[in-house]
């Protein structure tokens, strides 16, 4: 029992992590003292009461979260974390089928969220009332939007019997910090323009600023068959 408790205290933080993180990042970049020169959109004239209008919501979704990874935990910890021991390359394997599966259910789900006319204006609207998003807006959604998400990542880790707990912590890591990451407003990375069918900044807010397209978000290559890519 002790090693799932301090299991679920790790995860919990590094969930405050993640969200102080994006905070502050999106305060920063409000008071105009980071990315003046980097945004996407030039013309974005988000300010402090933008993201204070938006922390109500976003404060009740972080919280909501952290105390639904914590029942999760405490009633599915067995289904979902394998505590046997694992090499490097069988934690980046699993993290890379969890992104796929995770990936493959947000572009069908996020898609009929945009061509479902009554769940977009009684669900998805909401996320889309940031045309010019911040990075903290990732989590400016319906709770029942961030909840429904989380199906994806969940099949992924069923279907492989459980994940050890540090690709379940990479997950986590890689999976907020790139959401955070492409609701940033900003250019991205060179690198990050490189690599293979990776969804990058400039792929996410185009589909902020259109919302008919791009409904991918950690990878493209669903867009791109779809022909959903703007």
């Amino acid at each position: 029992m002790n090693i799932y408790l301090n299991q679920t205290v790790i995860t919990l933080l590094l969930l405050v992590f993640v969200n102080v993180s994006g905070y502050l990042y999106s305060l920063l970049y409000v008071k105009n003292l980071i990315g003046k020169s980097s945004r996407i959109q030039a013309q974005s004239r988000t300010d402090l009461n933008y993201l204070n209008d938006h922390l109500p919501l976003i404060i009740f979704n972080v919280l909501t979260l952290m105390l639904f990874v914590f029942i999760g935990f405490y009633f599915f910890k067995d289904s979902i974390i394998n505590q046997e021991s694992i090499s490097i390359l069988g934690i980046l394997l699993q993290l890379f089928v969890i992104l796929l599966f995770d990936d493959t259910f947000f572009y069908f789900l996020h898609r009929l969220m945009h061509e479902n006319k009554y769940i977009y204006t009684k669900i998805h609207k909401i996320h889309h009332r940031a045309n010019s998003p911040i990075a903290i807006d990732y989590i400016y959604v319906h709770p029942l939007e961030w909840m429904s998400g989380f199906i994806g990542p969940f099949i992924g880790i069923l279907i492989m019997g459980g994940v050890n707990i540090y690709t379940f912590w990479l997950y986590l890591f890689v999976r907020n910090f790139h959401e955070l990451a492409i609701h940033s407003g900003l250019k991205s990375s060179f690198i990050s323009r490189i690599i293979p069918f990776y969804g990058n900044n400039e792929h996410h807010d185009l589909h902020h600023a259109k919302r008919d397209g791009n409904y991918a978000s950690t990878f493209n290559f669903w867009d791109i068959l779809f022909k959903t890519r703007l």
